[in-house]
């Protein structure tokens, strides 16, 4: 989503751990179910998103991706230091879903925990997907293709760029939430909610296509299954894993995404000369 704008958030990792914090505390302390929590965490990190927003947007480039992280660290810092409300780092549990419709989502039975991931996945898509087809989703790529003459035409350019990120941030908050209740236990550190998170879900980005909604899916989804498969080159995993990424960056700047876009062309013109 915030391809479509060329906006850097460097501080996924610490919205992330907003969301699931969010989510875990409401259960802990107040009982309320983590189906609720997946929402309320969402509505966390858009209201941090909407505060950092009109605090970084004004910026260009680099600068807005420093802000985030600056922000993102300061989350970890408070959720580290308020150890009598988040237990810092002796750790939170987090309890599991409640059953529904039948099923059980004991973090023993993988396969429904794998059925919520399906269906928040499914939802965001669809939701991002409607979004870009909108009227704002056009303005967004007119932002992206030509900032100043958007402006000139009297969109106002800063409010849009809050929309995208506070869609963006909501989305991110509900992401940390279900990995709380995932993993089942929060520990605020960098390890787990720092800047080598934050690598991660930026490499799945920029390999599946930065500005696509599918290009993200594509990343995950060659990224995970290559980890996997590279695991039978022991200690040489992750030289081949670092070669194929530095391959795709030089050869496709815009992704895996971009390089099927162009398949895509080159097929269709190469089918209507031979007709």
């Amino acid at each position: 989503m915030l391809g479509y704008l060329n906006i850097f958030n460097f501080g996924m990792a610490g919205f992330m751990a907003l969301g699931a914090y969010t989510s875990a505390l409401l259960s802990y302390h107040y009982g309320v179910s983590p189906w609720i929590g997946l929402f309320a965490g969402g509505v966390s990190t858009l209201l941090l998103g909407l505060i950092a927003g009109v605090i970084t947007l004004r910026l260009k480039g680099i600068y807005v991706g420093l802000m985030t992280l600056f922000l993102a660290e300061f989350v970890l810092f408070t959720l580290s230091n308020f150890r009598d409300y988040t237990r810092g780092a002796s750790g939170l549990d987090v309890p599991t879903f409640p059953d529904l419709l039948g099923l059980n989502f004991d973090r023993s039975n993988p396969l429904a925990i794998y059925y919520v991931l399906f269906v928040i996945c499914v939802v965001i898509y669809v939701s991002l997907h409607v979004i870009v087809r909108s009227r704002i989703g056009l303005v967004f790529k007119a932002i992206r293709d030509d900032q100043l003459g958007a402006s000139v035409l009297g969109f106002n350019v800063v409010g849009y760029k809050l929309i995208n990120f506070s869609v963006a941030s909501f989305f991110i908050g509900v992401v940390g939430a279900f990995y709380g209740n995932f993993i089942g236990i929060l520990v605020p550190t960098s390890q787990e909610f720092g800047i080598s998170r934050t690598t991660e879900i930026l490499t799945i980005a920029y390999i599946g296509g930065r500005g696509t909604i599918w290009g993200s899916l594509l990343g995950a989804s060659v990224l995970i299954g290559l980890q996997e498969g590279f695991r039978v080159a022991d200690e040489w995993r992750l030289v081949l894993y670092g070669t194929f990424l530095i391959i795709v960056l030089m050869l496709f700047p815009q992704g895996l995404a971009g390089a099927l876009k162009q398949l895509a062309r080159w097929l269709q013109k190469t089918m209507f000369k031979s007709q």
